[in-house]
């Protein structure tokens, strides 16, 4: 069996959006003007599926976790980082141990191309992971293994190592719009709630770009913006809480603040709403959620010099997604596309809705929806129809991953990845 796991990690929120394509999909042809499709045509047998994604190394469990399927056409590749619970055989750690692989299929064929295997014989278990992934296919991964060590891994669309990197603390990477890798590492929460993070930044060789230790936690970073939360954090039970009003510094790549905002003392910014409650926009705008007592919910959008430029009142159940320098607000059967000067448009869906409906990012940057029979791919500049698919029976939430990029949606089947080509007629 096959799981997707884009929940919440022990260090900080990763929501992605998961609902599975399973069953036969059908393909129609939509009509300008956010018209039906007049008809729908079953979508052709997968072009392939793969062989299994399942490792049978000793003491792994059959299980597979999907944390990530990156298509890269550029290399005519398809990434899969997936982990398998181990039976543990000690107990020097209280944390699950797990066996991690990043495989590359072949885009046009679904057969292997190479596969990297995070254990040696011998050698300890992971215990968490995560990866990240170039436009142009290198892949970043970042491991941390059940003797406590901790590394940050690049590989090369063949598979060979370009670097690996120590890591001295429990850290997170993220991308900028230049393909710059950030890790941001930290011991954890000090004696007194306060919280210190280095930050270092590499160029795609490893070098060092530059490098600095600040107060505070990082929360995101995207585009050529760094957002992070110097509040001091309070102790419950045995837990450190982050503060619900956080007060927020925003930096440039250079690692220069830009800008504070110290949220007040009736917000708060932790767990409220759908969708994401922290968003960097392509243009370097930055996006945060909040509920306020007695006035509800809103976005402060803070503009690209950093500073606060508006604050904008939202339903409480509204699902949040961006994509580009846009992004849309879902709310009952509404979807509204704004930008940081306003509102753009607007679209109404009357699709029978799963009981957790979202709104997705694709990988090449536009929204996708899928309610419980029907699914759109939708222009992040106007919400026009790029493709309209629906499903012939209704699929099961939560029982598989799929990414969709440049009209191929890949779709994880039981324990194997399927490529499903939509017709580049029905796109606009």
């Amino acid at each position: 069996m096959v799981y997707n796991l884009h929940t919440s990690n022990k260090r900080k929120s990763k929501t992605w959006a998961a609902l599975l394509l399973s069953g036969t999909l059908l393909f129609s042809l939509h009509t300008p003007s956010y018209a039906a499709a007049e008809q729908s045509t079953p979508l052709p047998k997968p072009a392939w599926t793969s062989s299994s994604l399942s490792l049978t190394q000793v003491n792994t469990e059959k299980d597979v976790i999907v944390n990530e399927v990156n298509a890269v056409p550029a290399k005519n590749l398809v990434y899969v980082h997936s982990s398998q619970p181990v039976t543990k055989t000690s107990s020097n750690t209280k944390l699950d141990w797990q066996l991690d692989s990043l495989q590359a299929l072949d885009a046009t064929t679904g057969q292997l191309k190479w596969n990297v295997i995070f254990h040696e014989k011998s050698g300890p278990y992971t215990t968490y992971s995560n990866s990240l992934y170039t436009s142009n296919g290198t892949a970043y991964v970042y491991m941390e293994y059940s003797d406590g060590t901790k590394k940050v891994y690049s590989y090369n669309t063949s598979g060979k190592t370009n670097w690996v990197k120590n890591v001295s603390n429990s850290a997170s990477m993220y991308l900028l719009d230049d393909d710059t890798l950030l890790i941001a590492s930290s011991p954890g929460v000090q004696s007194n709630g306060s919280v210190r993070s280095a930050i270092s930044l590499y160029d795609k060789k490893g070098k060092l770009i530059t490098e600095k230790t600040i107060n505070g936690a990082v929360l995101k970073a995207g585009s050529d913006r760094i957002v992070v939360d110097t509040s001091k954090q309070t102790k419950v039970g045995s837990f450190w809480q982050p503060a619900a009003n956080p007060k927020v510094e925003i930096y440039d790549r250079t690692l220069n603040r830009l800008s504070f905002y110290q949220f007040p003392s009736n917000a708060n910014t932790l767990g409220d709403g759908g969708g994401e409650s922290l968003a960097i926009l392509e243009d370097g705008s930055v996006i945060m959620r909040a509920n306020f007592a007695n006035t509800g919910n809103k976005l402060m959008g803070f503009g690209t010099d950093g500073k606060l430029a508006w604050g904008r009142a939202i339903a409480g159940d509204a699902y949040v997604q961006t994509a580009g320098s846009s992004y849309t607000l879902f709310t009952g059967q509404k979807l509204e596309l704004y930008t940081m000067k306003g509102k753009v448009t607007e679209r109404t869906f009357k699709e029978e809705q799963p009981i957790l409906m979202q709104v997705d990012r694709t990988q090449d940057g536009q929204y996708k929806l899928d309610f419980a029979k029907k699914g759109y791919i939708l222009d992040p500049q106007t919400l026009d129809t790029v493709h309209e698919y629906t499903f012939a029976s209704s699929p099961g939430l939560l029982d598989g991953y799929s990414t969709y990029n440049d009209h191929i949606i890949y779709q994880i089947n039981d324990d194997a990845l399927s490529k499903y080509g939509l017709k580049t007629g029905s796109a606009k």
